[in-house]
């Protein structure tokens, strides 16, 4: 048995340490959130780390999303002919043509206007990862495929179009009709539903690339349809917007945190005993490959390659 006042200290040596983790965090995250700014002009022809990009990607991956249907791709544009091209045919105002020209990589942010495509996958993931109750999966595939708007925004060339559009009406009028009586979802078109998710997503992207000290501007300032063209993007997806990122023009070089492809797999999450929140676990993410492409839709992204190469070769 220990004595209460061995007790006491030690109790309250947990809360100082608990404190003290709170106030890090606290402290980290406030830095990223004021330091991040809109740049307006690039270094050109600086190229950005590997092992930078990775842990960037590594941390977008963990953003969250409606049902967690995860439906936003981005391609990570670094070819400068590539770029050259997307400036000067699909961006508009001389600002964003030059930031396109210039950044060290644009990324490109792909929603999902068919998100009902992917809920047979991410159920399967979600029932093999036990993280979600068996209530949850029971309804999981009628409540995505209710909520996320998906009919309503058919092309007019679908020949169930007028049948979707039909059904789309009746979900409006049917939650319009019991809001009075209880709480109702918002029914919205999967355009709006599925930019939104996009939004989270490159929030996500843009704050941790900020960590890591690159400058970043986001960008809606394009012809979606000739960027969709020139980045073989299938019709299946929009572009809600695009993010600039490199180097701030005319600044100190940043010095980049020390990294390993080990610190990938790592959390930094304190344990009860240390004073942290208790673990919780994360519910399942499609691999960096299925989500990350290269200079065109569904190319690989060469630096993911090089990451499953070498994990291959460790394994052999």
């Amino acid at each position: 048995m220990f004595s209460p006042t061995i007790t006491c200290f030690a109790k309250a040596s947990t809360n100082a340490t608990a404190k003290t983790n709170a106030n890090a965090k606290l402290k980290a995250f406030r830095q990223i959130a004021q330091s991040r700014v809109s740049a307006r002009r690039f270094e050109p022809n600086v190229a950005v780390p590997d092992d930078v990009w990775r842990d960037v990607l590594h941390m977008t991956l963990t953003s969250p999303s409606g049902f967690n249907l995860q439906p936003t791709h981005m391609l990570l544009l670094r070819c400068p002919n590539i770029k050259a091209t997307l400036s000067k045919h699909a961006m508009l105002g001389f600002g964003n043509q030059y930031r396109t020209n210039d950044a060290s990589a644009i990324a490109v942010f792909c929603a999902d206007l068919e998100p009902s495509k992917r809920i047979d996958r991410i159920f399967a993931m979600e029932r093999e990862s036990g993280t979600r109750e068996d209530g949850y999966l029971a309804v999981l595939r009628v409540a995505s495929s209710f909520l996320t708007g998906e009919s309503s925004t058919l092309s007019s060339n679908n020949t169930s179009g007028s049948s979707t559009h039909v059904s789309s009406f009746l979900k409006r009028a049917f939650t319009s009709a019991l809001s009075p009586v209880q709480p109702m979802p918002t029914m919205e078109n999967v355009e709006s539903w599925s930019y939104k998710n996009a939004g989270i997503m490159s929030q996500m992207y843009t704050m941790s690339a900020t960590a890591h000290g690159l400058s970043t501007c986001m960008m809606e300032g394009f012809d979606a349809r000739r960027a969709k063209e020139i980045l073989r993007i299938p019709d299946r997806y929009g572009i809600p917007l695009m993010v600039a990122t490199g180097y701030d023009y005319g600044v100190p070089p940043v010095v980049h945190a020390d990294l390993n492809d080990d610190d990938l797999d790592s959390v930094a999450e304190e344990d009860d005993e240390s004073g942290g929140t208790a673990k919780q676990k994360r519910t399942p993410r499609l691999e960096m490959d299925e989500v990350f492409f290269g200079d065109t839709f569904g190319e690989p992204l060469e630096l993911l390659q090089t990451l499953r190469q070498g994990g291959e070769e460790e394994a052999a």
